[in-house]
């Protein structure tokens, strides 16, 4: 099985790959560097990869070349998302950042028909019972194991350059900000402030309004969110 995950910079995606990258003998690109699309490969292995909403290449793009089984794509609320990458050296690389939240509202308005499933980081780090749902459901199942990241760097990477050598040439391999021994909730929560709340208001209405609701919603309306049917 193939899983594509797209997300927005600094949204927690590439530590929900690491997680699912602890699926024993998977193939994994956990963080693929904004300036790559995602490769076309040849394995027949289960393999999952992480791409980041850019300008420079669209998800069409990382799908028609990965050819993925399931697409997924991982939500952070746009507040804390900005706060965090706005700070970033990188916020700018692959189109401008503002540019990338108009993209990610986009993609929210039609998760229905783009992706089979919707993790929100923050149900992701609370280990909500949705998110194992969601993950079993697509093929690819999530346990609390796999929150500790027991597979070190080298075993990853010696994995993918066996079953696929010609990435190690033609790809930029990265970690991105999943380094420590497993999933922490420390960096998810950022100063708020009204300017950006203004500026979000612009840029992406649709997933603040979205995270807005979800400020005062149950436990039991939060969660995963499917395509109809």
């Amino acid at each position: 099985m193939r899983l594509l995950i797209h997300g927005m910079q600094s949204a927690g995606a590439t530590a929900f790959a690491r997680a699912l990258a602890e699926r024993p003998g998977c193939l994994a690109l956990v963080d693929i560097p904004n300036n790559f699309a995602a490769p076309r490969v040849t394995t027949s292995a289960d393999f999952v990869a992480k791409v980041v909403v850019t300008t420079a290449y669209p998800l069409a793009v990382h799908v028609e070349r990965f050819r993925p089984d399931k697409v997924l794509l991982l939500l952070r609320d746009p507040r804390d998302n900005y706060e965090s990458l706005k700070t970033k050296d990188y916020r700018h690389h692959s189109g401008l950042m503002d540019e990338k939240f108009l993209i990610l509202d986009q993609l929210f308005a039609e998760r229905h028909q783009r992706f089979d499933a919707v993790v929100h980081y923050e149900d992701f780090l609370a280990r909500d019972p949705s998110v194992f749902t969601a993950m079993a459901g697509l093929g690819w199942p999530l346990t609390d194991e796999h929150y500790i990241y027991r597979r070190g760097y080298n075993e990853l990477l010696g994995t993918l350059w066996a079953a696929e050598p010609a990435l190690q040439e033609t790809m930029g391999v990265v970690f991105g900000n999943a380094r420590g021994g497993g999933v922490t909730d420390v960096h998810r929560d950022k100063p708020r402030s009204a300017e950006t709340d203004t500026r979000l208001e612009a840029l992406c209405p649709r997933l603040l309004a979205h995270y807005r609701a979800r400020d005062g919603a149950s436990p039991d309306v939060r969660g995963v969110s499917h395509p109809p049917g």
